[in-house]
């Protein structure tokens, strides 16, 4: 752990807001929202994680450094949230994590890249039931559903959420991604779902549709202009 992120750390165990919103302004200054992302907040946040297993800090040392570094987190996104799309704007991504999983600063941190790229974001937190998550769906009919897995015991629980949104999303993408997405291989689940072992993965996946939709723009202009 290099010394910025053991600072930013304890700054969250201590509870220290102000102490460490400076930490994140001062490595955002040199590096982009998935840096800060990827080699701060998550290495901190997994340090944390293990503390709590290994009995190192309570259970109430936990909820605060995750409250301290979701309030960094809006920060983060503040001036994003100012630019936003209209609700019903193209393109529509959707995050959530599943019932009874509690850990949503992950997907809330890829919730922000995707509003960072422009993206029309919902981000419902955590704790959403497979019923509610397949209505929301349904009516604002998004282009990428993202949800957050991490509990092993909740695969088969899993698949009936994937299920789900692939029979009625309309072709929408299906992101998985979570703390034992990047330990284990998922994949056997469900097919046409995307499992995303960390946020450099992510960045793959944006240029990959990225550069699909800028193809599929220039084949429709082409065809266009024949007619």
């Amino acid at each position: 752990m290099n010394n910025k992120t053991q600072a930013f750390t304890e700054a969250l165990l201590d509870g220290d807001h102000g102490a460490a919103f400076s930490i994140v302004r001062d490595v955002r200054r040199e590096n982009g929202r998935l840096a800060l992302f990827q080699d701060l907040i998550t290495p901190s946040m997994y340090t944390i994680g293990y503390k709590w297993e290994q009995g190192d800090i309570t259970v109430a040392e936990e909820h605060l450094a995750t409250g301290v570094c979701d309030f960094v987190l809006t920060q983060l996104e503040y001036e994003l949230v100012s630019q936003s799309k209209q609700i019903d704007a193209d393109p529509k991504a959707l995050f959530f994590s599943m019932e009874n999983e509690k850990h949503y600063l992950g997907l809330k941190m890829v919730s922000i890249l995707f509003r960072e790229r422009g993206w029309n974001v919902k981000f419902l937190q955590s704790d959403l039931p497979v019923e509610l998550a397949l209505e929301e769906a349904s009516r604002w009919n998004p282009s990428v559903i993202g949800l957050s897995f991490s509990l092993s015991y909740r695969a088969e629980e899993l698949s009936r959420y994937l299920e789900g949104f692939h029979k009625q999303s309309n072709g929408a993408d299906i992101l998985v991604g979570g703390r034992l997405v990047s330990k284990f291989d998922f994949s056997a689940i469900a097919a046409k779902t995307t499992f995303l072992k960390d946020l450099h993965e992510l960045t793959a996946w944006f240029k990959t549709t990225e550069r699909t939709g800028r193809d599929e723009a220039n084949e429709q202009s082409n065809t266009t202009s024949v007619i």
